[in-house]
């Protein structure tokens, strides 16, 4: 009687477990917008051969500039 209890037990745990499972799972796959797509943030600007747009500051500044000496860079 014993080792039938423990096998009851066991099987209605497991039953538990596949049974919130699924329901985890059918919340969410449903379409009500559970799991929303998201797009990416629009935080910086495209990057172009003139530097990221709508972007002045000095690094940009240093690193579209023509020379070291232009971009403030240390030199010898």
């Amino acid at each position: 009687m014993k080792h039938f209890l423990r096998w009851v037990t066991a099987g209605v745990l497991a039953l538990g477990a596949c049974a919130g499972a699924a329901m985890g799972a059918e919340m969410l796959l449903d379409d009500t917008g559970a799991v929303a797509v998201s797009s990416p943030p629009a935080l910086l600007g495209p990057i172009t051969e003139s530097g990221r747009t709508g972007w002045d500051c000095a690094p940009e500044h240093a690193a579209t500039a023509r020379s070291a000496n232009a971009a403030g860079l240390p030199h010898d």
